[in-house]
């Protein structure tokens, strides 16, 4: 099995990561892609948001892979890209791509891909060995070093991918979604891998992830976009506890309900979920609530009736899901809405049966912040 070592080459551990500030616009059919943001060296930025809201653009504006319709992006104080004046080649650029796909060279060994870029750089041939046989050791294929990229698995090409950017030495490294494809053995290894190595060498690295996870393991700040702007930042904490948007909120775990703004409360079909308003809205304004699972409460209607509490304009749903993990029992209903409970207060509710799909419960969320809607579409 592959393993994690703490040893590393001096090679490898030479700081080389670079302040990195970005101001980019990119034109695209649908819509124009435009984010600024800095990056301290060996820090990390992530970019969240829906498929399709431009992370992969702002990634390859960086890369040198998409020209800018203007912008200026430099590492360290040096300019590699300003709209009208200068264009570092990618090559030039000390700028390493990861993606979903690890787009080895398909007629060189695994160590000849692995040793590409200091070669280009015209390093040394021993330590080009040397900083080679590290990472196929590190990597767990020493034993396939003269084997193609055709030849191994999905999981092991990245793993070449993810050792041939280090192996280049980038003062920038820009990943986007690199885990996807890894097998579940070894998505953990490698993941501990790329975290050691981002430490260690002060790789200053930009990150494209649907994983609140990852964000919350490597980046200092979040910027969430939707339909290439910026509609949200913060730090892993911030979107992790209190998420404005209805993506990270989702992300992080959050219900995410949509209706309209009714005096104190969301209106959503025939009910109203009362919530705490953060903005300023007005009767009918399309918002958003949000409300953790676990802050929502669920009791039969006959309980209610019973405490007096059942609100006339609150129906009971048919639960449309049930699910039970770790001991808790998730129960949501269509219009988004979910409660989490423990299996003991679960069965309390469904008078000692658990509940199942098609029961009608009510579902009353408590603690619900209610924010302007952020449907962009």
């Amino acid at each position: 099995m592959m393993q994690s070592r703490a040893r590393t080459s001096p090679q490898l551990i030479a700081p080389r990561g670079g302040r990195l500030s970005a101001d980019v616009a990119v034109a695209r059919a649908e819509f124009d892609v435009a984010v600024r943001f800095d990056v301290d060296a060996g820090g990390c930025v992530a970019l969240l948001g829906p498929n399709g809201s431009g992370k992969s653009t702002v990634l390859a504006a960086l890369a040198g892979l998409a020209r800018l319709q203007s912008g200026t992006v430099t590492v360290d104080g040096e300019t590699i890209e300003e709209t009208g004046r200068i264009r570092l080649p990618p090559e030039a650029r000390r700028i390493a791509l990861l993606d979903q796909r690890a787009r080895l060279f398909p007629h060189l060994s695994i160590e000849r891909n692995i040793g590409f870029g200091l070669r280009a750089r015209g390093a040394d041939r021993r330590d080009v060995r040397s900083v080679v046989a590290e990472w196929l050791d590190r990597i767990g294929l020493a034993d396939r070093a003269q084997a193609r990229p055709h030849e191994l698995s999905g999981g092991q090409q990245q793993r070449v991918a993810i050792a041939r950017a280090f192996a280049s030495q980038p003062r920038v490294l820009l990943l986007d979604e690199p885990f996807a494809a890894l097998d579940a053995e070894s998505a953990p290894i490698v993941r501990q891998v790329l975290s050691d190595q981002l430490a260690a060498t002060a790789t200053t690295a930009v990150l494209v992830t649907h994983e609140m996870s990852d964000a919350w393991q490597w980046a200092d700040t979040c910027l969430v976009l939707n339909r290439g702007t910026v509609v949200e930042t913060g730090t892993p904490f911030d979107l992790a506890v209190r998420p404005r948007g209805s993506f990270t909120a989702s992300l992080a775990g959050f219900n995410v309900i949509r209706g309209r703004w009714h005096t104190d409360g969301l209106e959503v079909e025939n009910a109203l979920l009362w919530g705490v308003p953060e903005d300023d809205l007005r009767e009918g304004d399309p918002a958003i609530g949000i409300v953790a699972p676990r802050d929502v409460v669920v009791e039969t209607a006959a309980a209610l009736e019973t405490a007096a509490a059942l609100d006339a304009r609150v129906e009971p749903d048919a639960l449309a899901s049930v699910s039970v993990q770790a001991g808790v029992v998730r129960v949501g209903i269509a219009s988004g809405l979910n409660a989490e409970l423990p299996i003991d207060a679960a069965l309390r509710v469904g008078g000692g049966s658990l509940p199942r799909a098609g029961d009608r419960y009510v579902l009353t969320p408590r603690n619900m912040r209610v924010v302007r809607s952020d449907d962009r579409s």
